[in-house]
């Protein structure tokens, strides 16, 4: 069961992430204080916020190989492990890596907003 839970995680924050990460690199979702990545950067202006949420999309695969990887180790732990301490120690590392990919494709949004170099616009605050 903990097996589960844990696989579960990455696999529901990856479709999100992608999720939000289309709609709003679409235009489908325009900048807003609740959804998406809302940075200093990211909410300056329209164009900032299409531009990191384009970057954030584009790095879609390596969202989905990290949720595959975790699910594998968690199914193989879940087979072939005596305990449940070994699950669970795989789903702490498994989170800490999602962490670790969720702070990078901030960065690289962050990188990509800047690059867009608009003037602030504050119709959105």
């Amino acid at each position: 069961m903990l097996a589960v839970i844990f696989g579960a995680v990455p696999v529901i924050i990856t479709i999100v992430l992608v999720a939000v990460s289309w709609r709003a690199a679409t235009g489908r979702l325009p900048r807003n204080p609740r959804a998406g990545f809302r940075t200093p950067t990211t909410m300056r202006s329209d164009q900032a916020w299409v531009a990191a949420h384009r970057a954030a999309l584009r790095l879609t695969p390596l969202y989905l190989l990290t949720a595959a990887v975790t699910c594998a180790a968690l199914a193989a732990a879940a087979v072939y492990a005596t305990t449940t301490t070994v699950v669970f120690f795989i789903g702490i590392g498994a989170a800490a890596v999602l962490l670790a990919v969720l702070f990078y494709t901030a960065y690289i949004a962050g990188k990509a907003a800047k690059s867009v170099g608009d003037q602030p616009d504050d119709r959105h605050r």
